[in-house]
């Protein structure tokens, strides 16, 4: 409160940079948590860095990371459902 500042952009650019990635954007919102960042970085792993370290650092108590996908990815994962499953049987328990 001494000295406000906004640090969602250089924070979140350097951590995106760093796994050669790129910030999308960062807003500070109400809710469950206090910040959310959309950010384009080359893997799983890449946001799993990110995430850790943002976590070690101390200044976070909780976070929650979700994948996005796109309708092409989307599209390839049902055309490739067909095939996990064609010949089996799911059924609710």
């Amino acid at each position: 409160m001494k000295d406000p500042q906004n640090r969602v952009e250089a924070v979140g650019r350097q951590a995106c940079e760093a796994v050669s990635g790129k910030l999308i954007g960062g807003w500070y919102c109400f809710g469950d948590y206090d910040l959310v960042i959309i950010a384009e970085v080359p893997n799983n792993e890449s946001m799993a860095a990110i995430a850790l370290a943002m976590a070690a650092g101390g200044a976070i108590k909780a976070s929650h990371t979700t994948i996005l996908m796109t309708g092409a990815e989307l599209v390839g994962a049902l055309k490739k459902s067909e095939a996990v499953a064609k010949g089996h049987h799911w059924s609710a328990p």
